[in-house]
């Protein structure tokens, strides 16, 4: 990324969570909560840092919480918010359930971020759009998918200028695994030692 720019990191924890029954960022993994290790990876790149939820219980992290400007539109209406309170010039998006994100993957994503494109991890030809760095100048192009109700995050992706990021992927795949469900939670924490 151009030294000049500036980026702003935005934790979405607004999900509904109906896979797991609770609310996922607040769900303990190894004894910490897991949105926990999300923050601890952004704290090592030093970047400013927000969450994105309306859950009261994510404001005892020491970060400013803020409730979605549009609730009811998922992860697009989470990155709408961010736009509307950040003035860096672009938003990195993070899901607060990948507990396994570190500051190597964290690199590979912001040294191929640039003004004119998205830049977006993917793993086995599957975009990952939480972990995904936004230009704030497509701002108005997220707010017309929103007034269609076209709220599909992939395709926000593919449909705009974009670089996906294979490497992240291919190198640190367990890097991008998100936490769906109880079975998924246990896994990791079974598998905690080997993954990281």
């Amino acid at each position: 990324m151009d030294a000049s720019a500036n980026i702003e990191a935005f934790v979405l924890a607004g999900g509904k969570s109906s896979r797991m029954g609770k609310d996922k960022g607040l769900l303990p993994l190894k004894g910490r909560p897991m949105i926990s290790y999300v923050l601890k990876a952004l704290n090592e790149m030093a970047l400013p840092v927000r969450i994105i939820a309306n859950q009261s219980g994510y404001e005892n992290f020491g970060y400013q919480v803020l409730q979605d400007e549009i609730p009811g539109n998922g992860p697009l209406g989470g990155l709408y918010t961010a736009f509307q309170h950040t003035t860096a010039d672009h938003v990195l998006l993070l899901g607060c359930d990948m507990p396994l994100v570190n500051s190597e993957a964290l690199c590979m994503l912001l040294n191929s971020a640039g003004a004119a494109h998205i830049t977006a991890a993917s793993k086995e030809g599957q975009v990952n759009p939480l972990f995904a760095i936004y230009p704030k100048d497509f701002a108005g192009e997220l707010k017309e998918r929103l007034d269609r109700g076209d709220l599909k995050m992939s395709d926000f992706i593919l449909k705009t200028s974009h670089i996906l990021v294979t490497s992240i992927g291919e190198k640190l795949p367990w890097a991008l695994q998100n936490i769906n469900n109880k079975h998924e939670l246990q896994e990791v924490e079974e598998k905690w030692t080997h993954l990281l």
